[in-house]
């Protein structure tokens, strides 16, 4: 059985403890592993399904292992909801802090799935581009709520503000659809925004990483999220 923070992370012994800083819920010297990001993903459902979430989790933890600032994560649409909170969940379960910017759906939705998962909430907070828009309810005090999907530049405002509430000593950011940015924005504009955006978080050493859905999404955007980005996330490395 793995033991602590080093054997999660697959560190070899020259590598730098910092590393495990990362994850203060997997101290040196932990036995309880399953608390440490993708350590629990066996225990979701059974069968492919489980060997598709596997792998996404997989390549979210090397990547934040990998000091990646912005990672672009694939998605197929059949999958796209359980994989966006599986990673979610588990990198709240190994008590990172966490901003979600939710483009697809309110986030009153987004919490009622992840508390059916049972994930941790306490250090998770919102910036929902969709409820003013569609008439959704705004009164969670977590969730700050963008007048209008087009306000990019609001967004990196408030994920900043938001970041001073995060209480961990480390923490996430994650957009769940680059598609439902597109459907606002013209290809230009979000190239100029996820720009600012992957050089901002680097500044602020934030993980940041950008969903989109395999099917939804044409050439010309593919091609901007994998010039700016660390890393492209598809699912493909098995195990890890």
């Amino acid at each position: 059985r793995p033991e602590g923070c080093r054997a999660f992370l697959e560190l070899d012994e020259e590598d730098d403890d910092d590393l495990c800083e990362a994850l203060p819920g997997a101290p040196p010297g932990r036995t309880d592993a399953h608390r440490a990001l993708g350590g629990a993903a066996a225990e979701v459902g059974s069968g492919d399904g489980d060997d598709v979430f596997m792998s996404y989790v997989s390549e979210v933890r090397e990547s934040f292992k990998a000091g990646d600032s912005l990672a672009t994560v694939v998605v197929p649409a059949n999958d796209y909801r359980d994989i966006t909170l599986e990673i979610v969940s588990k990198l709240l379960g190994s008590k990172l802090g966490g901003i979600y910017v939710t483009t697809s759906r309110p986030a009153t939705h987004v919490v009622a799935e992840m508390k059916e998962r049972k994930a941790s909430l306490n250090d998770l907070y919102f910036v929902d581009m969709i409820s003013l828009t569609v008439g959704g309810e705004t009164g969670d005090p977590r969730t700050v709520f963008i007048d209008s999907p087009t306000m990019l530049e609001s967004v990196l405002l408030n994920v900043g503000l938001l970041e001073r509430r995060i209480k961990a000593k480390r923490h996430f950011v994650m957009f769940d659809s680059v598609n439902g940015l597109s459907i606002y924005s013209d290809t230009r504009m979000l190239k100029e925004f996820m720009n600012v955006l992957a050089n901002t978080m680097r500044l602020r050493k934030t993980y940041t990483m950008m969903l989109t859905v395999a099917e939804q999404t044409p050439p010309e955007l593919e091609s901007v999220l994998v010039t700016l980005s660390d890393r492209m996330i598809r699912g493909e490395t098995g195990d890890g």
